[in-house]
C-alpha cells in the first residue's frame, strides 16, 4: 500500500508544521521559591532543634514576664511549662524539617513554571525568629520559636 510522491510530501509537511508549531519559543516561566525555601528548611530546621533549649527558655521568660496569670500558677507550671515549650519546638523543627523533604521535589517541577506554591509549613514563616530576612525568593529563618506562632 503505497501513499505515492503526493503523499509522502504531504506527510513531510505536516510533520514539519507540526514539529515547527511545538518548537516555537514562548515566554520563559520559572519560579525558584519552592525549591530554596525548601532547602532552606532542610539546612536551617536543625538549627532550631539544637537551639531548641534556649528558644524554650527565651519562651518560657516572656510568658512568666509578660502574661498576667497568678504568681502560684507561674511557679507550679515554670518546670512543666518549659518541657512543654521544649517538646512544642522540637516538634515544630521536625514539621521543618518534613516540610522541607516534600517541598524540594515540589520545587523542582514548579522550577519550570510561573508561580510557586504556598508553604507546607506556613506557620514556620509566621513564628519569631532570632534572625528572618528574605534573599529574593529565599527565606532564611535562623532558630525559630514554634511557640510564638502569630505573635509578630
Amino acid at each position: 500500500m503505497g501513499y505515492g510522491k503526493t503523499g509522502v510530501r504531504a506527510l513531510l509537511l505536516a510533520l514539519t508544521l507540526a514539529a515547527l508549531a511545538g518548537g516555537v519559543p514562548g515566554q520563559a516561566k520559572a519560579d525558584a521559591g519552592q525549591l530554596c525555601r525548601g532547602a532552606s528548611n532542610l539546612v536551617l530546621a536543625p538549627a532550631d532543634m539544637i537551639l531548641g533549649p534556649a528558644i524554650a527558655l527565651k519562651d518560657e521568660y516572656y510568658g512568666m514576664t509578660e502574661i498576667s496569670d497568678p504568681m502560684a500558677l507561674k511557679v507550679v507550671g515554670a518546670i512543666p511549662g518549659y518541657f512543654l515549650l521544649l517538646g512544642l519546638q522540637t516538634g515544630g523543627a521536625i514539621f521543618r524539617e518534613i516540610s522541607a523533604f516534600m517541598e524540594i521535589p515540589l520545587g523542582v517541577v514548579t522550577l519550570f513554571r510561573e508561580g510557586e506554591q504556598p508553604p507546607l509549613f506556613r506557620s514556620q514563616q509566621d513564628a519569631w525568629a532570632w534572625y528572618s530576612d528574605d534573599f529574593g525568593p529565599c527565606p532564611v529563618r535562623f532558630a525559630t520559636s514554634y511557640n510564638t506562632i502569630n505573635e509578630n
